[in-house]
Order: C-alpha cells, then sequence, then structure tokens
C-alpha cells in the first residue's frame, strides 16, 4: 500500500461527504414530518393532531326569526383534542353567527343561504360558564379580537341545511359548510379542504328549548371539522449547508 497515496485520502473524503450528505437528506425529511404547534393570537392548536381539524362547543343558542333566519351564539370548549384552559390559557374562543337566510323546505328539512360566523379570542372577564347555556348572551360573546372570520360554502344552492324532530323536547340538528375570509387565523384554516372547496364543515344539534320560547329560541351543541395548513419551518443554514456538499461531490467526480 502507498503511504502517499492522495486518491486515497480523496476516496475517504468523498465517502465521508457522502454520508454527511445522505444524514442531512435524513434529517431534514424527519424535520419536513414533524409540525410543531401553532399560536395564533394567544391560541394554540397541533396541525399534527390525527383529526386535524376539529373543535367542540358544548354551549351554544341558536335564535329563529319571524322569517326563518337563523342567529345565535356560543363557546369553544375543546380544540384538537385539548381543552379550553390548554389550548388557549388566559383567554376565551367565542363566535357568533347570523344571515342564514331560508331558502327551500322539503319535508322535516330546511335549507339555508348566506350565512355567516365570527370567532373572537377575549383575555377580560366574561362571567360565561361553560358548562351552563344561560351564562351566554349578545353581550360577552363575540368580544375581543376577531380571529376567525367564516362565510357560508354554498353547495347545490344551499350553505346549511336543518332538520326538526317534533318530539317532546323537540330536535334540531344542523349540517353546513364554511370558507375562512379573515381574522387572525384565516392563513392556517383557508384549506379549501371539505366539500365543494370549503375550510370548515360544522354540525350542531339543539335539544333544550327556552321557557315559552319552543323551537325559536334553543340551547344545543356543535362540532367544527377541517384541516389546517402545516406551516414546517425552513431549515435555512442546513439546507445551502447540504446543496454546498452535493456541489462539493459534483466537483469530485468530474476531476476524476
Amino acid at each position: 500500500m502507498d503511504g502517499n497515496c492522495s486518491t486515497c485520502d480523496e476516496g475517504i473524503n468523498m465517502k465521508t461527504a457522502k454520508k454527511i450528505i445522505v444524514g442531512f437528506a435524513l434529517g431534514l425529511a424527519a424535520h419536513g414530518a414533524m409540525a410543531t404547534p401553532v399560536t395564533v393570537g394567544g391560541v394554540t392548536w397541533d396541525p399534527a393532531y390525527q383529526l386535524d381539524f376539529s373543535s367542540a362547543s358544548v354551549q351554544i343558542q341558536q335564535f329563529i326569526g319571524n322569517d326563518g333566519a337563523v342567529s345565535g351564539f356560543g363557546f369553544i370548549s375543546t380544540m384538537n383534542g385539548a381543552n379550553q384552559a390548554s389550548f388557549c390559557p388566559g383567554c376565551e374562543l367565542t363566535f357568533k353567527f347570523g344571515n342564514f337566510t331560508r331558502w327551500k323546505e322539503e319535508g322535516s328539512q330546511t335549507y339555508y343561504k348566506g350565512g355567516t360566523l365570527d370567532i373572537f379570542v377575549n383575555t377580560g372577564v366574561t362571567f360565561i360558564n361553560p358548562n351552563d347555556v344561560t351564562s351566554m348572551n349578545a353581550g360577552n360573546t363575540g368580544i375581543g379580537t376577531l380571529w376567525l372570520s367564516l362565510q357560508g360554502r354554498e353547495i347545490d344552492g344551499s350553505s346549511m341545511m336543518g332538520s326538526v324532530n317534533f318530539r317532546n323536547p323537540p330536535n334540531i340538528a344542523g349540517l353546513g359548510q364554511l370558507d375562512a375570509v379573515g381574522g387572525l387565523a384565516r392563513a392556517w384554516f383557508d384549506t379549501n379542504r371539505q366539500a365543494g372547496g370549503a375550510d370548515l364543515a360544522f354540525s350542531t344539534s339543539y335539544t333544550q328549548p327556552f321557557p315559552g320560547q319552543g323551537m325559536r329560541h334553543m340551547g344545543g351543541t356543535g362540532n367544527f371539522f377541517g384541516a389546517t395548513f402545516q406551516h414546517v419551518p425552513e431549515p435555512g443554514s442546513l439546507a445551502i449547508f447540504g446543496l454546498g456538499l452535493a456541489g462539493l461531490v459534483a466537483s469530485r467526480r468530474k476531476r476524476h
């Protein structure tokens, strides 16, 4: 063996460089696969959650006007498996909805057009009890900073479908779809991944009429479903370093 073999050193260097590049590629792939929790306006959720995005409201009040239009307000109690104290420490998420106008009726089903739903994050005191639907009102919901603004997405002419079961007590169920159009978190929810290109789908169920109001004013629950973007931080200097090594290997191959 030649103790002064320069090509041997170059071969070793080439092998080392190749190993580094392979390791870099694997590390970069792992880096891209790990989505970290996101915080927007004090609200934190994990886009890597298996059912991302899912959120529940244990308390909603709904009103049906004389013209059949639907409106109301609610409190968001869970987000991607985390409770309110975890996903919004020191704050609350409440929402208001309205402008869902009656379009047509078919049997026990009513179809609606339009509609808006705005979610707000608030750090002030509201005295809302998540376990008591009567603790909410028009004055302590929908206040603070606009976190996400949504509009009804019409599919086959309808943005929401409601069905009524005239038992005692009665039950009203709703299904619909929404588009993200504004608010602090819009960029994360504007994904077009739901039916008809909508960003979020929702379902509601109302089983508790307020005294003397019948179905015109009821308490219930609801859920939001969707998918949020998994924004992964750029690897920055790691990528530049990897490209530099790739160029080094390529130049050595040309010379030999």
